[in-house]
């Protein structure tokens, strides 16, 4: 019988589990697609936001793949401002920002447009938006 019990206890609270993600306030991702200027460079990349209050945390990344040379230096865009820069190594780009939760500031799970451009801001080569 009380084996019954605990194997019935383990049943329903797995079954109510929430899974991972249901915790995170936001969790989304986004290709970004190759413009002209990105197509001539083979040009892709991915994009993605999390934030989860329980941690206070929230994190905003984008992953570039590039025929460029070692050492490129790439900026990053969103909502009409910019986020940081990405240097290329073996044709590969990662942006990585992770910065706690605060009050009045906005959220990554507001950001909307995202855009890559060469160092000099004169061409984009990739974009996107969540």
């Amino acid at each position: 019988m009380k084996r019954l019990f605990v194997c019935l206890l383990i049943a329903s609270l797995t079954a109510f589990a929430l899974p991972y993600d249901a915790v995170a306030d936001c969790m989304d991702r986004t290709s970004l697609s190759a413009t002209t200027d990105g197509e001539a460079l083979a040009a892709s990349g991915l994009a993605t936001v999390r934030l989860v209050e329980a941690d206070a945390q929230q994190t905003f990344a984008v992953h570039v793949k590039l025929e460029v040379p070692d050492g490129t230096q790439l900026s990053v865009f969103t909502n009409g401002g910019p986020v940081g820069t990405i240097t290329v190594a073996l044709g590969l780009g990662m942006l990585n920002l992770s910065v706690p939760i605060t009050a009045g500031d906005d959220s990554v799970c507001s950001i909307g447009p995202v855009w890559v451009t060469d160092a000099g801001q004169t061409m984009t080569f990739l974009i996107g938006s969540f």
